[in-house]
């Protein structure tokens, strides 16, 4: 709807006689008759015209928040709100409030409202109208009926208004109760208090705090198995998660290097051990013989301790197992041919019945830990059966994990039910139980903190 709607222009100012009376009171009937909200506001902006005459005429809401809306204008089936001329009224509405209030049926011009609206009321209507508030009972304005023409609005056609505009108020709050629900301005301010109350006291409710991480179940005190010399790997004699006892030999190393090494200092051993038997004998008649005698036995005592270093790093090619238990590892494939130094750990072997939660907790989901603090890990291959455990250990200062995720190492001693303890390895989601706390600070921990961290503070 580009333009303002028009009716029929009417020049008389309103009937006179008992045709008035008689059309007040059939106007009343529709208007209390009406069964729905559309029924009375085509009888609001239509058959009001029959009591009091006007080219336009538009129906008005007054919005809770004291704003205004347009429910219907006269001879338009299809109300487009979006439209200038309805946007226009609703800025009229609330001009009028302001500049001729909400107290009784007051005639209006454009000389009635502020520069601002008075130039849409130039290019929009009629130049004269006639402003009905909409009253309840109770003194509250629930709308307002706006009727416009060319010649001014008499004081009869005001008296008349006013009293039809009473009656529009009652219909409209019988066919729309809910929407006009009654309720004084002291018990919405009881209301509103009393709400703020409840409020107040749910979010000073204590909660536990609880937090979410990432878990995983590892072994306790494992054996770590490291590289004891450094060479490359050659073959592996387990497989991952395969049981061993003590002695079973778990992996050897290349041993071509070292049988050689053990090989040359047994037969540097061998000469030196035979320059020395040759000066010891020849020192009887030598003098200068007998004082290269004990550096040829530093030298016998050298060569001895090479060749012991050698047998000991050829012993040291094949490693066992110096405890029972699993060979945990990821895959053999991984450490043959690739070289390893002293010290390295290649695989743990851990007790299948002595196993932990290890989790890790992202600093953002950070939460006051203690050790007693009640963990639930619900593994992924087991989501519906949880498994209960006590936090033993936090870590005070951050590390990354695999993922790059800045966090807190945790670790927790599983509760002895008497079931069958985890397969090592299997992982999932912990949840994590801290002390009590305001349920505000769960609500509203993590924008705090976003907003302490934008700000700076």
């Amino acid at each position: 709807m580009n333009a303002a709607p028009s009716g029929p222009p009417s020049s008389a100012p309103s009937p006179v006689g008992n045709g008035p009376l008689l059309t007040l009171l059939q106007i009343e009937k529709e208007a209390r008759h009406a069964e729905s909200e559309a029924a009375l506001r085509y009888v609001a902006v239509n058959r009001t015209r029959a009591l009091v005459a006007y080219r336009q005429g538009a129906l008005l809401r007054r919005a809770a928040d004291g704003g205004w809306s347009v429910e219907a204008v006269s001879d338009v089936a299809v109300l487009e709100r979006d439209a200038p001329f309805v946007r226009w009224l609703a800025r009229l509405a609330a001009a009028l409030e302001t500049a001729v209030g909400t107290a009784a049926p007051v005639p209006a011009t454009a000389a009635s409202v502020p520069e601002d609206v008075r130039a849409g009321w130039l290019e929009f209507c009629a130049p004269h109208g006639l402003w009905l508030p909409l009253r309840h009972p109770d003194g509250r304005v629930v709308g307002a009926l706006l009727a416009l023409r060319d010649p001014p609005f008499g004081d009869g056609e005001a008296v008349l208004g006013e009293r039809i505009a009473d009656t529009y108020a009652h219909a409209w709050m019988a066919v729309a109760p809910g929407r006009w629900h009654r309720r004084s301005p002291q018990r919405r301010r009881l209301i509103a208090a009393a709400v703020a109350v409840v409020l107040v006291v749910i979010l000073a409710l204590p909660m536990p705090q609880s937090a979410l991480a990432p878990g995983q179940v590892v072994p306790r005190d494992p054996i770590v198995v490291s590289a004891p010399l450094d060479g490359v790997i050659k073959t592996f004699q387990v497989q991952p998660n395969q049981s061993v006892a003590v002695g079973d030999a778990l992996f050897s190393f290349e041993d071509a290097m070292v049988r050689n090494a053990l090989a040359v200092a047994e037969e540097e051993l061998a000469v030196a051990e035979a320059e020395l038997r040759t000066a010891t004998q020849g020192a009887f008649r030598d003098t200068e013989g007998r004082s290269r005698l004990a550096l040829l036995r530093s030298r016998v005592d050298l060569k001895r301790a090479e060749r012991d270093w050698a047998a000991e790093r050829l012993s040291r090619v094949v490693v066992t197992a110096e405890k029972p238990g699993l060979a945990v590892f990821h895959d053999a494939s991984d450490w043959i041919g690739r070289p390893v130094r002293t010290g390295e750990k290649v695989l743990v072997i851990a007790d299948p019945q002595g196993v932990e939660l290890r989790l890790h907790l992202a600093v953002a989901d950070a939460i006051a830990l203690e050790p007693g603090a009640t963990v639930r890990l619900f593994l992924d291959v087991a989501p519906l059966e949880p498994l209960s455990a006590t936090l033993t250990h936090a870590a005070y200062e951050p590390e990354l994990s695999d993922e790059q995720v800045l966090g807190y190492r945790v670790t927790a001693t599983l509760d002895d039910t008497g079931a069958a303890p985890p397969r090592i390895g299997l992982q999932g989601t912990a949840k994590i139980e801290g002390p009590r706390a305001p349920l505000a600070l769960h609500l509203f921990r993590r924008p705090l903190a976003a907003a302490r961290q934008f700000l700076g503070l």
